[in-house]
């Protein structure tokens, strides 16, 4: 009896440790966000969006006076003429807002290419990584509840990753 108890023990330990699950996580939207290109990117974007701020500041004050002559006018104006006015300000209002979106279009897209190559990129490291290191699982950061560091590989990636020289090209807008 005490055999039996003895081999079930160690048939059941062994069989534990034989299909062991190698787990790493990795946060994989700091990885991206932390990017050398992605910071040196976002930065020149900030020093080009300064001038065309300024002139978006001052067509806004542009309508903003407009405005206030439309509202001024209200009294002597007749009806129809007052709402020609309005329609004059109602499109310059929509062609300003066409040029804010499509500013702001612009510069979104360059940020998401960047970060799509270097996803594309990432996603070849984790793989490299889990084969060459027989890693069965790699998780998110953001879909598990709690981990000891040790497991943690996302510097490790990061580094690998910014070793990486990327050509990208940055367009001002026009």
């Amino acid at each position: 009896m005490k055999i039996k108890i003895v081999f079930f023990l160690l048939f059941y330990f062994y069989s534990f440790s034989t299909n062991a699950t190698s787990i790493r996580v990795l946060d994989l939207q700091y990885i991206i966000d932390n990017h050398k290109d992605v910071i040196n990117l976002i930065a020149k974007i900030e020093n080009d969006q300064i001038s065309y701020r300024d002139q978006f500041k001052q067509k806004e004050k542009e309508l903003e006076l407009e405005l206030k002559k439309i509202n001024d006018l209200k009294l002597i104006l007749e009806k129809t003429e007052l709402d020609k006015e309005v329609n004059i300000y109602n499109a310059k209002l929509n062609e300003y807002n066409l040029q804010i979106e499509k500013f702001n279009f612009y510069y979104e897209n360059q940020i998401n290419i960047l970060k799509n190559i270097l996803l594309k990129k990432t996603l070849e490291i984790i793989k490299k990584y889990s084969l060459d290191n027989q890693i069965d699982l790699i998780l998110d950061s953001n879909n598990y509840i709690l981990s000891i560091n040790s497991i943690n590989i996302t510097n490790m990636i990061l580094d690998k990753l910014n070793n990486i020289n990327f050509d990208i090209k940055f367009e001002k807008f026009k």
